[in-house]
């Protein structure tokens, strides 16, 4: 701390201190570069007091110069620094200045992770979503659904967590999710998203089955996605791939049968998928 001298003058932090108290940002900033300039010690109390000067002044990238110092000084700061990019983000969410609330949310986070926006949690999971932070996103959306699972943008928020949960390859929790919302938001604007989403994270799931030897698993999976599709070409896709398993265990019935079904849909990208099935539907039906 820099402290009052023993003939009772105040010290620059008292000064700088008592200036920002006083509303006189120019003033704290004004006493604490001078101080610097002087070859004074760049201590991280007075830098907080200069930092919150330029805030409050809108002057943010020098803000962020001295609270990048204060943490390089000593990281023990990071809680107080991001606390007051939290109240920044929050009070620029409030008065709907979005932009300049982003850029407190992603300023806070990178400061400290697990804040709390309060309303705003939905909407800082969003811009972390979109930085592809995904765990920071799912902190923030857990959290909002946690406390507000009955709002008007519950819906919503869900389908950004199983977002989330694609982006750091949780998969079986964004398939949980997917199942999840529509039994819960059946008539949502959303539910056939959460339905497309669902099915490519199933026939992901039956590729990645499938190729890892797991053959078994792979057919019970697609069997069931084959059964229950609505996309008709993740149908095609899952059809063609069942074909594929049961002809690798020479049971020729069964793999005409679902070749068959690609070629009668008929959907295949420039037919590509329609000819191969075909392909294959006349050499088994030669070897039979």
């Amino acid at each position: 701390m820099l402290i009052s001298s023993a003939c009772g003058q105040k010290s620059p932090l008292e000064k700088a201190s008592s200036e920002f108290d006083n509303g006189n940002f120019r003033e704290a900033i004004f006493v604490a570069r001078h101080h610097f300039r002087k070859g004074g010690q760049r201590s991280p109390e007075l830098l907080f007091v200069e930092g919150r000067s330029l805030l409050a002044l809108g002057r943010e990238a020098e803000a962020d110069n001295s609270f990048a110092e204060i943490y390089s000084i000593d990281s023990t700061w990071a809680p107080a620094i991001a606390e007051i990019f939290q109240s920044e983000a929050i009070s620029s969410l409030e008065r709907g200045l979005g932009a300049r609330g982003r850029r407190f949310v992603i300023r806070a986070s990178n400061y400290e992770r697990n804040l709390d926006f309060g309303s705003y949690n939905s909407r800082a999971g969003k811009m972390l979503l979109d930085r592809k932070d995904y765990e920071g996103a799912i902190y923030y959306f857990e959290n909002y659904l946690a406390t507000s699972s009955d709002s008007a943008g519950a819906a919503e928020v869900m389908m950004d967590l199983g977002s989330a949960y694609e982006g750091r390859e949780e998969k079986l929790k964004a398939i949980d999710l997917y199942r999840m919302f529509q039994a819960r938001y059946p008539k949502s604007r959303l539910v056939s998203t959460a339905k497309w989403k669902l099915e490519n994270l199933l026939l992901n799931a039956g590729k990645e089955l499938y190729s890892g030897g797991e053959t078994e698993e792979a057919e019970n999976l697609l069997l069931e996605l084959s059964a229950t599709a609505r996309n008709p070409l993740i149908q095609e896709k899952v059809d063609f791939m069942l074909a594929e398993i049961f002809e690798s265990r020479h049971e020729v019935a069964r793999a005409i049968e679902y070749y068959s079904k690609v070629v009668h849909m008929n959907l295949g990208s420039s037919g590509r998928m329609v000819e191969k099935a075909k392909e294959r539907i006349v050499a088994l039906e030669k070897a039979r």
